[in-house]
């Protein structure tokens, strides 16, 4: 259907916009009127991998916008800014629960990255013979030549919304696979996957040895 950001009040005080509609804004949420800040649906974004404009619209990126802004209302803060959207979603349909987070193997091919890609299924809980055990699947894609990781697929059992905004957090901190590898979890047989067989943790190890 469509949609665009409501940004009349703004246009019509002078505020700059971009060429989608967007407020303009810097890294730490001011416009170009610097008393005055915008957030949310309204404000432009930049994708935080390629950099390039991104249209999205979602209340989880509106408030990590929002948290920024309110650190620099008074006085900026060089560690307090907000460096992209990572575009992380989740959802379910019926009992299969998918997420994503940064962008695609497609997309970073399109866009001229060189990336491997690899996926690891394994279980959502431990063993697999408890009830309500599902399958889950964790698809990381990273560049070629550092293993650091730019986007990632989950889909199988609720925990797929937990675990895709650890991947968020991969990388939006640049993480590589080898710190994925490295990193330490607590796991329960009601509640995650086996620590033995963590399928994040797996597919980290699929890359690693793509990679070498």
């Amino acid at each position: 259907m469509g949609y665009k950001p409501n940004t009349e009040l703004a246009k019509n005080n002078n505020i700059q916009m971009n060429d989608y509609g967007f407020i303009k804004v810097d890294e730490y949420m001011r416009t170009n009127d610097p008393d005055i800040f915008a957030v949310g649906d309204c404000a432009e974004k930049k994708d935080f991998i390629t950099r390039k404009t991104s249209r999205l619209m979602l209340a989880s990126i509106a408030c990590a916008e929002a948290r920024t802004a309110a650190m620099n209302l008074y006085s900026l803060h060089a560690i307090k800014t907000f460096s992209g959207t990572i575009g992380i979603f989740s959802t379910c349909i019926g009992d299969e629960c998918f997420g994503a987070a940064g962008i695609t193997e497609d997309y970073a091919i399109k866009q001229g990255f060189d990336v491997l890609s690899d996926s690891f299924t394994g279980i959502n809980r431990h063993p697999g013979t408890l009830p309500d055990t599902k399958k889950q699947t964790v698809k990381l894609i990273v560049g070629k030549e550092n293993g650091i990781i730019l986007g990632g697929e989950v889909c199988g059992g609720k925990s797929a919304g937990e675990i895709i905004n650890i991947i968020g957090l991969a990388i939006q901190n640049r993480m590589t696979i080898y710190s994925l590898m490295n990193m330490q979890i607590g796991t329960h047989p009601l509640l995650t996957g086996p620590p033995t067989a963590y399928p994040l943790l797996k597919a980290a190890e699929s890359l690693a040895k793509k990679m070498h």
